[in-house]
C-alpha cells in the first residue's frame, strides 16, 4: 500500500473521496507538509506556506478554540489580490466588535422571518430547473437548482439586482477555488466582486443619507446595525456583502448538492422524511457530518505549541481539517454510515467551532429546511439518474461537481412546513437577548398564554394571555433588569414540547440587587408559533432582590 503523506491531500483522488486517506493519516497526525490555498488566493500566481495537519476531532476543537495561541489572520491572503474575509480572517479584540454587529445583523429572529421569500424562490427554482425539463427527465441539480437558490437568496437579501445572479455564481465559485479556472480569470473575478459591492454599497448609503427609510435587507442591516455606539466602517460593509457572497453561495451551493446527494443515494432517508417531516433535523445534521462542505480551514501559531507529538513553531501554518473531524471514530461510530440515530450528530464540525463558528448557519438550515419541504410536496420519489462526480479541484469544499436525478411527481398536497419548536424557541431567546420585542411577538401564538410564577413583588409575575399582555410581560421584564447572563445550556425537545434548561445573572434596577438562578422553562409550540410559556426558577432570589428596604 502507497505511504500516504500531508503533501498528497490535494491531489485530485483524495480531494474527491477524502476520507479514506484521512483515516490514513489520522493516527500519526498532527503531520506537516500540506500546501494549499485560501479563498481567494490564487493558484499559479500566490505561493502557499507548509502547514501541519490536524484530523483528530480533538486536536480540530483545540486549534478551533484556542484563538490565543493560533490566529485566524491569513497573511497570504493579505498579501494576495483576494479581499481579507469579514470575521474568518480577524482575531480578538476585532473579531468581538464585528462579531456583535453580525450577531444582531444575523439573529434567528431575523432569518426566520425571511422564510416566506425565501420558500418563494425555492418554489420559483424548482419550477425553472426541475419541473421545467418534464415528469422523470434526469436534471444535474449542481448546474440548475442548488447553484441557482443560494445565489438568488443572497441577491434578495443584499438588494442585488435579478440580472447580477449569473455573475454572483461566477465571483463565488472563483473565490472558493472549487473549479479549475486560469489565473486571469480568478483574478478579474476578485476586482469584479470588490468593485462591485463598493459601488452597490455607496449607492445605498448616499439613499440612506439622503432621506430613505432603511429596508429589510441584510444590506441596510450592516450599514444601519449599531451595537455599543458602533457600526461598521463603509469598507467593512463591502467587505461584509462580499463575505456573504462567496460563502453564502459556493458553501451552501455545495450543501445542497450534497443533501440531495442523501436523499437520493439512502433510500430509508427520504422514506423516513416521507413518513415524519419532522426527521428533517436529523437528516440535515447527518448530511453536515456525512457529507460536510467545507473540509478545511488554515490558523498560524502566535506562540510554540505542542500537539502530541508536534512541536508547532510560532509563525507555523496549520490545516484544520474539520472534514476528518467528522469522521474521526471516537466520536461518530460507523463513521462510513449514513445514520439517522446519532445522539451526538450535533457535534460536528461543519460550521467550524468556538469564535468562527459561521454566523450564517442559521441561514443555511433555513434555505435546506424549505428545500425538503417542497420536495416532500411535490415528489414521491427522487433517485439517481447517473453516477454521482464529485469535484476535485480544492479541499476548501466538498461536493458534488455533477449529481444528475429523477424525480417523480406527487399529486399529494403541499407539506405544511412551519417552524420547529427548537428553532422557534431559539429564534425567541436570541430576540430577547437583543431585546427585540417585536421580533419575540411576531413569533407567539393569536392565544399564547405566559405564565411567571411569584409573588407580586417581582414586577412581571403573573399570567399573560395574548399578544398585548404579552409584549407588556416582556417590556416589563427588560425595563425591571439588568441581564448580564441569560444562557439557555440544553433544548430538549418532546414533540410539540421544548424545556429550556439555562443559567442566568440579573442586577434588578430598582434596588440595584444581583440575580442569580437556574432556570427551567417549559413552551409548548403551534403551527410554528409559542402557545404557551411557564417560567420556574428560583423565585426567592427574584423576590429578595425587589423586595423594598
Amino acid at each position: 500500500m502507497t505511504e500516504i503523506t500531508a503533501a498528497m491531500l490535494n491531489a485530485p483522488e483524495v480531494i474527491r473521496n477524502p476520507y479514506p486517506f484521512y483515516d490514513r493519516l489520522r493516527a500519526a497526525a498532527p503531520v506537516f507538509g500540506y500546501r494549499d490555498y485560501p479563498p481567494g488566493t490564487v493558484p499559479g500566481i500566490d505561493t502557499p506556506e507548509p502547514a501541519w495537519v490536524v484530523l483528530s476531532h480533538d486536536d480540530v476543537v483545540r486549534v478551533a478554540a484556542d484563538h490565543e495561541s493560533f490566529s485566524s489572520r491569513d497573511s497570504l491572503q493579505e498579501q494576495s489580490s483576494a479581499p481579507t474575509l469579514m470575521l474568518v480572517n480577524h482575531d480578538r479584540p476585532e473579531h468581538s466588535r464585528l462579531r456583535k454587529i453580525a450577531a444582531k445583523v444575523f439573529n434567528s429572529a431575523a432569518i426566520l422571518a425571511l422564510g416566506p421569500r425565501i420558500g418563494e424562490l425555492v418554489r420559483a427554482t424548482l419550477d425553472e430547473t426541475v419541473d421545467a425539463r418534464g415528469p422523470g427527465a434526469p436534471v444535474d441539480v449542481m448546474d440548475g437548482y442548488c447553484a441557482l437558490l443560494p445565489a438568488r437568496v443572497l441577491a434578495m437579501m443584499l438588494s442585488v439586482p435579478d440580472e447580477r445572479v449569473e455573475d454572483i455564481r461566477r465571483w463565488a465559485t472563483a473565490f472558493m477555488l472549487s473549479a479549475d479556472l486560469a489565473p486571469a480569470e480568478r483574478l478579474r473575478c476578485n476586482a469584479e466582486i470588490v468593485d462591485f459591492y463598493a459601488g452597490h454599497v455607496a449607492c445605498r448609503v448616499a439613499a440612506l443619507g439622503a432621506g430613505a427609510a432603511p429596508n429589510t435587507s441584510l444590506l441596510d442591516a450592516f450599514i444601519t446595525t449599531e451595537v455599543d455606539g458602533e457600526r461598521l466602517t463603509r469598507d467593512e460593509v463591502i467587505r461584509f456583502c462580499l463575505t456573504a457572497t462567496v460563502a453564502g453561495a459556493e458553501t451552501t451551493t455545495f450543501m445542497l448538492g450534497n443533501l440531495f446527494a442523501a436523499l437520493a443515494d439512502f433510500p430509508e432517508t427520504w422514506a423516513a422524511l416521507r413518513h415524519d417531516p419532522a426527521r428533517f433535523g436529523a437528516v440535515y445534521e447527518e448530511s453536515l457530518r456525512f457529507y460536510g462542505p467545507p473540509q478545511r480551514l488554515f490558523r498560524v501559531a502566535t506562540r510554540d505549541v505542542t500537539i502530541g507529538r508536534a512541536e508547532i513553531k510560532t509563525g507555523d501554518w496549520v490545516a484544520c481539517f474539520f472534514g476528518a473531524a467528522n469522521y474521526d471514530p471516537a466520536v461518530f461510530p460507523e463513521p462510513y454510515r449514513f445514520r439517522l440515530d446519532r445522539e451526538n450528530g450535533n457535534r460536528h464540525l461543519s460550521f467550524g467551532y468556538g469564535i468562527h463558528r459561521c454566523v450564517g448557519a442559521a441561514l443555511a438550515r433555513l434555505e435546506a429546511e424549505l428545500t425538503v419541504a417542497e420536495l416532500l410536496a411535490r415528489y414521491d420519489r427522487i433517485e439517481r439518474a447517473a453516477p454521482i462526480a464529485w469535484q476535485g479541484v480544492s479541499q476548501l469544499t466538498h461536493g458534488p461537481e455533477t449529481n444528475i436525478l429523477s424525480f417523480t411527481l406527487s399529486r399529494r398536497e403541499a407539506v405544511n412546513m412551519t417552524n420547529s419548536p427548537l428553532q422557534v424557541t431559539q429564534a425567541i431567546f436570541a430576540a430577547f437577548g437583543t431585546g427585540d420585542v417585536d421580533s419575540i411577538v411576531a413569533l407567539l401564538h393569536d392565544e399564547i398564554v405566559i405564565e411567571f410564577y411569584g409573588p407580586a413583588v417581582i414586577p412581571y409575575a403573573g399570567t399573560y394571555r395574548g399578544f398585548a399582555e404579552a409584549r407588556r410581560f416582556f417590556e416589563t421584564v427588560l425595563e425591571s433588569v439588568d441581564i448580564h447572563q441569560f444562557e439557555a445550556e440544553d433544548f430538549i425537545e418532546d414533540g410539540d414540547k421544548i424545556v429550556v434548561i439555562g443559567h442566568l445573572r440579573l442586577t434588578a434596577r430598582a434596588t440595584g440587587r444581583p440575580i442569580e438562578s437556574e432556570f427551567v422553562h417549559v413552551i409548548t409550540v403551534a403551527d410554528g408559533k409559542w402557545l404557551r410559556f411557564r417560567d420556574f426558577m428560583n423565585t426567592a432570589v427574584a423576590s429578595a432582590a425587589f423586595a423594598p428596604g
